[in-house]
């Protein structure tokens, strides 16, 4: 015989709306109660029945934006996302919530809270290579859009940024300037990485390969440090002209170090990131960013939700490329020193030790 939401409780020590509390994070609750309503899951192989629920709903009225990253990581640039998931669910009633996973098996507790049947679908965020996540919701047949692309084949459809696009226009733009060497300061990928950050520096060097740019791309980790090691009182290292980055606090460490050897940018050095819109020069001063339009993505992705909830099918294109566009917040500008274009295109460095 299944197990019931009363056979958890019991098990757990705890009153049956807590072991809902618990599932659907709907109130905050102690993590060593978490941890026997989550072990009392495991152990039952606790699967509530949503059938009826279904029947009464066809369409159910909460969707999840699942993070893989924790809520004081999360920060306005993703809640951008957010804005457009709920700009395109909320008109049909539908309530758009940002689930946390506080166990220590966030996919056990992500399974629970599916199988809970609060959630009619899910928009999920922060995709890496083939995500565990994905595959869960896939076994557990909840409708699910991606924002990212995880590689899987007949994965979830989803929406994700044209990094292809972004990175030639990146290039394009400093090439347009004179810069012919750019060092491009990247964060470090691991393996469970957003799929996003390998592709762009794998893109920025096929673009450079594309326009006959040198591109030395630094995977460096998320320090100020790691900026500051890259620029000197002569200038960038191995004699670059200009940086890209999608690592906001090695720019910070950039714009530090440049200031203390008496470098400005961009008189001295130009500065281009990529979708990093919160981070700013040592004085407050934006970086000029070539980034998506976030909110916009986010509505695409929850109208994508809404089609698959109404029961339309997946359009047959897998995922739909969000193109990259330019703010120009001054921080690049033209070459003082043009040197003829290099004809090798440097390789990928080695990660920091």
């Amino acid at each position: 015989m299944a197990a019931t939401r009363a056979d958890v409780a019991r098990a757990a020590g705890v009153s049956p709306s807590t072991v809902t509390y618990v599932l659907t994070g709907q109130r905050s609750t102690r993590s060593s109660t978490r941890e026997r309503v989550m072990r009392a899951v495991r152990e039952l192989d606790y699967h509530p029945n949503t059938a009826a629920r279904s029947l009464a709903s066809p369409l159910l009225r909460t969707v999840g934006v699942l993070f893989r990253r924790q809520r004081s990581t999360i920060d306005s640039n993703d809640l951008d996302y957010v804005d457009g998931v709920r700009r395109a669910l909320e008109p049909s009633g539908i309530q758009v919530m940002i689930p946390v996973m506080k166990s220590s098996a966030p996919l056990t507790e992500l399974r629970a809270l599916v199988r809970s049947g609060s959630l009619g679908g899910v928009v999920l965020m922060d995709v890496a290579q083939g995500d565990e996540r994905e595959k869960m919701l896939l076994e557990e047949k909840l409708p699910a859009v991606l924002i990212g692309s995880s590689g899987l084949s007949g994965g979830a459809p989803g929406v994700d940024t044209d990094f292809a696009q972004m990175a030639h226009a990146a290039v394009s733009h400093l090439a347009g300037l004179g810069h012919r060497r750019v060092v491009a300061l990247m964060r470090e990928t691991a393996h469970d990485d957003s799929h996003a950050r390998q592709d762009q520096a794998r893109e920025l060097l096929r673009a450079a390969s594309d326009l006959g740019t040198d591109v030395l791309v630094h995977q460096v980790p998320e320090l100020a440090l790691a900026g500051s090691d890259v620029v000197g009182a002569g200038g960038l290292v191995e004699g670059c002209t200009a940086v890209i980055s999608n690592n906001p606090a090695a720019c910070m460490g950039l714009a530090c170090a440049a200031h203390a050897h008496g470098l400005s940018v961009p008189a001295d050095l130009s500065v281009l990131t990529l979708g990093v819109t919160e981070y700013r020069g040592r004085q407050g001063e934006a970086f000029s960013e070539l980034s998506v339009d976030r909110q916009a993505m986010g509505t695409a992705a929850g109208s994508l939700l809404l089609a698959r909830l109404r029961g339309i099918p997946a359009p047959s294109e897998h995922s739909a490329l969000i193109p990259a566009v330019l703010t120009d917040h001054g921080s690049t500008a033209r070459c003082q020193d043009q040197p003829e274009p290099a004809r090798s295109l440097s390789a990928l460095s080695a990660p920091r030790a």
